[in-house]
């Protein structure tokens, strides 16, 4: 099942792409999702709203959904109000909202997150909490 579990956080990663990628063309020069947290702490941006053309976006708590037009949920969290995570549960939800069934367990999502990380994809920054590389360098 792990076959099927990788192919679950590659879709998820790509998603999460494009995310950065309309948020960052719509705030140029920034540093993507986190300037946007940072626009909404300092109230330049509103809880909810729409980006470009068709990407909602609601913070919540210690994260944000972004909704594509498509229907796809990109759910991240912000460790410490710097680095963007993810998890086995928002992975999930993300192949529900594409209408993708899920492996068996969530448990099963986080052995590909970690597999990834093994190939130099993602690190694991707490247990369970995982980030792309590309993030950690842009902050060294």
């Amino acid at each position: 099942m792990t076959g099927k579990a990788l192919r679950e956080v590659e879709a998820y990663l790509e998603a999460l792409s494009r995310v950065r990628i309309a948020v960052q063309g719509c705030h140029p020069g920034g540093e993507g999702l986190i300037d946007l947290l940072r626009l909404y702490q300092s109230r330049g941006v509103g809880k909810a709203g729409t980006i470009g053309e068709g990407l909602e976006y609601n913070f919540h708590g210690s994260g944000c959904l972004f909704v594509e037009g498509s229907g796809a949920e990109v759910d991240v969290d912000f460790l410490d109000g710097e680095v963007e995570v993810f998890d086995s549960w928002r992975i999930r939800r993300f192949s529900m909202s594409v209408g993708n069934k899920s492996p068996k367990s969530l448990e099963e999502v986080a052995e590909a997150c970690r597999i990834l990380v093994n190939r130099g994809r993602l690190t694991e920054l707490r247990s369970g909490w995982f980030s792309t590389v590309m993030q950690q360098f842009a902050e060294l």
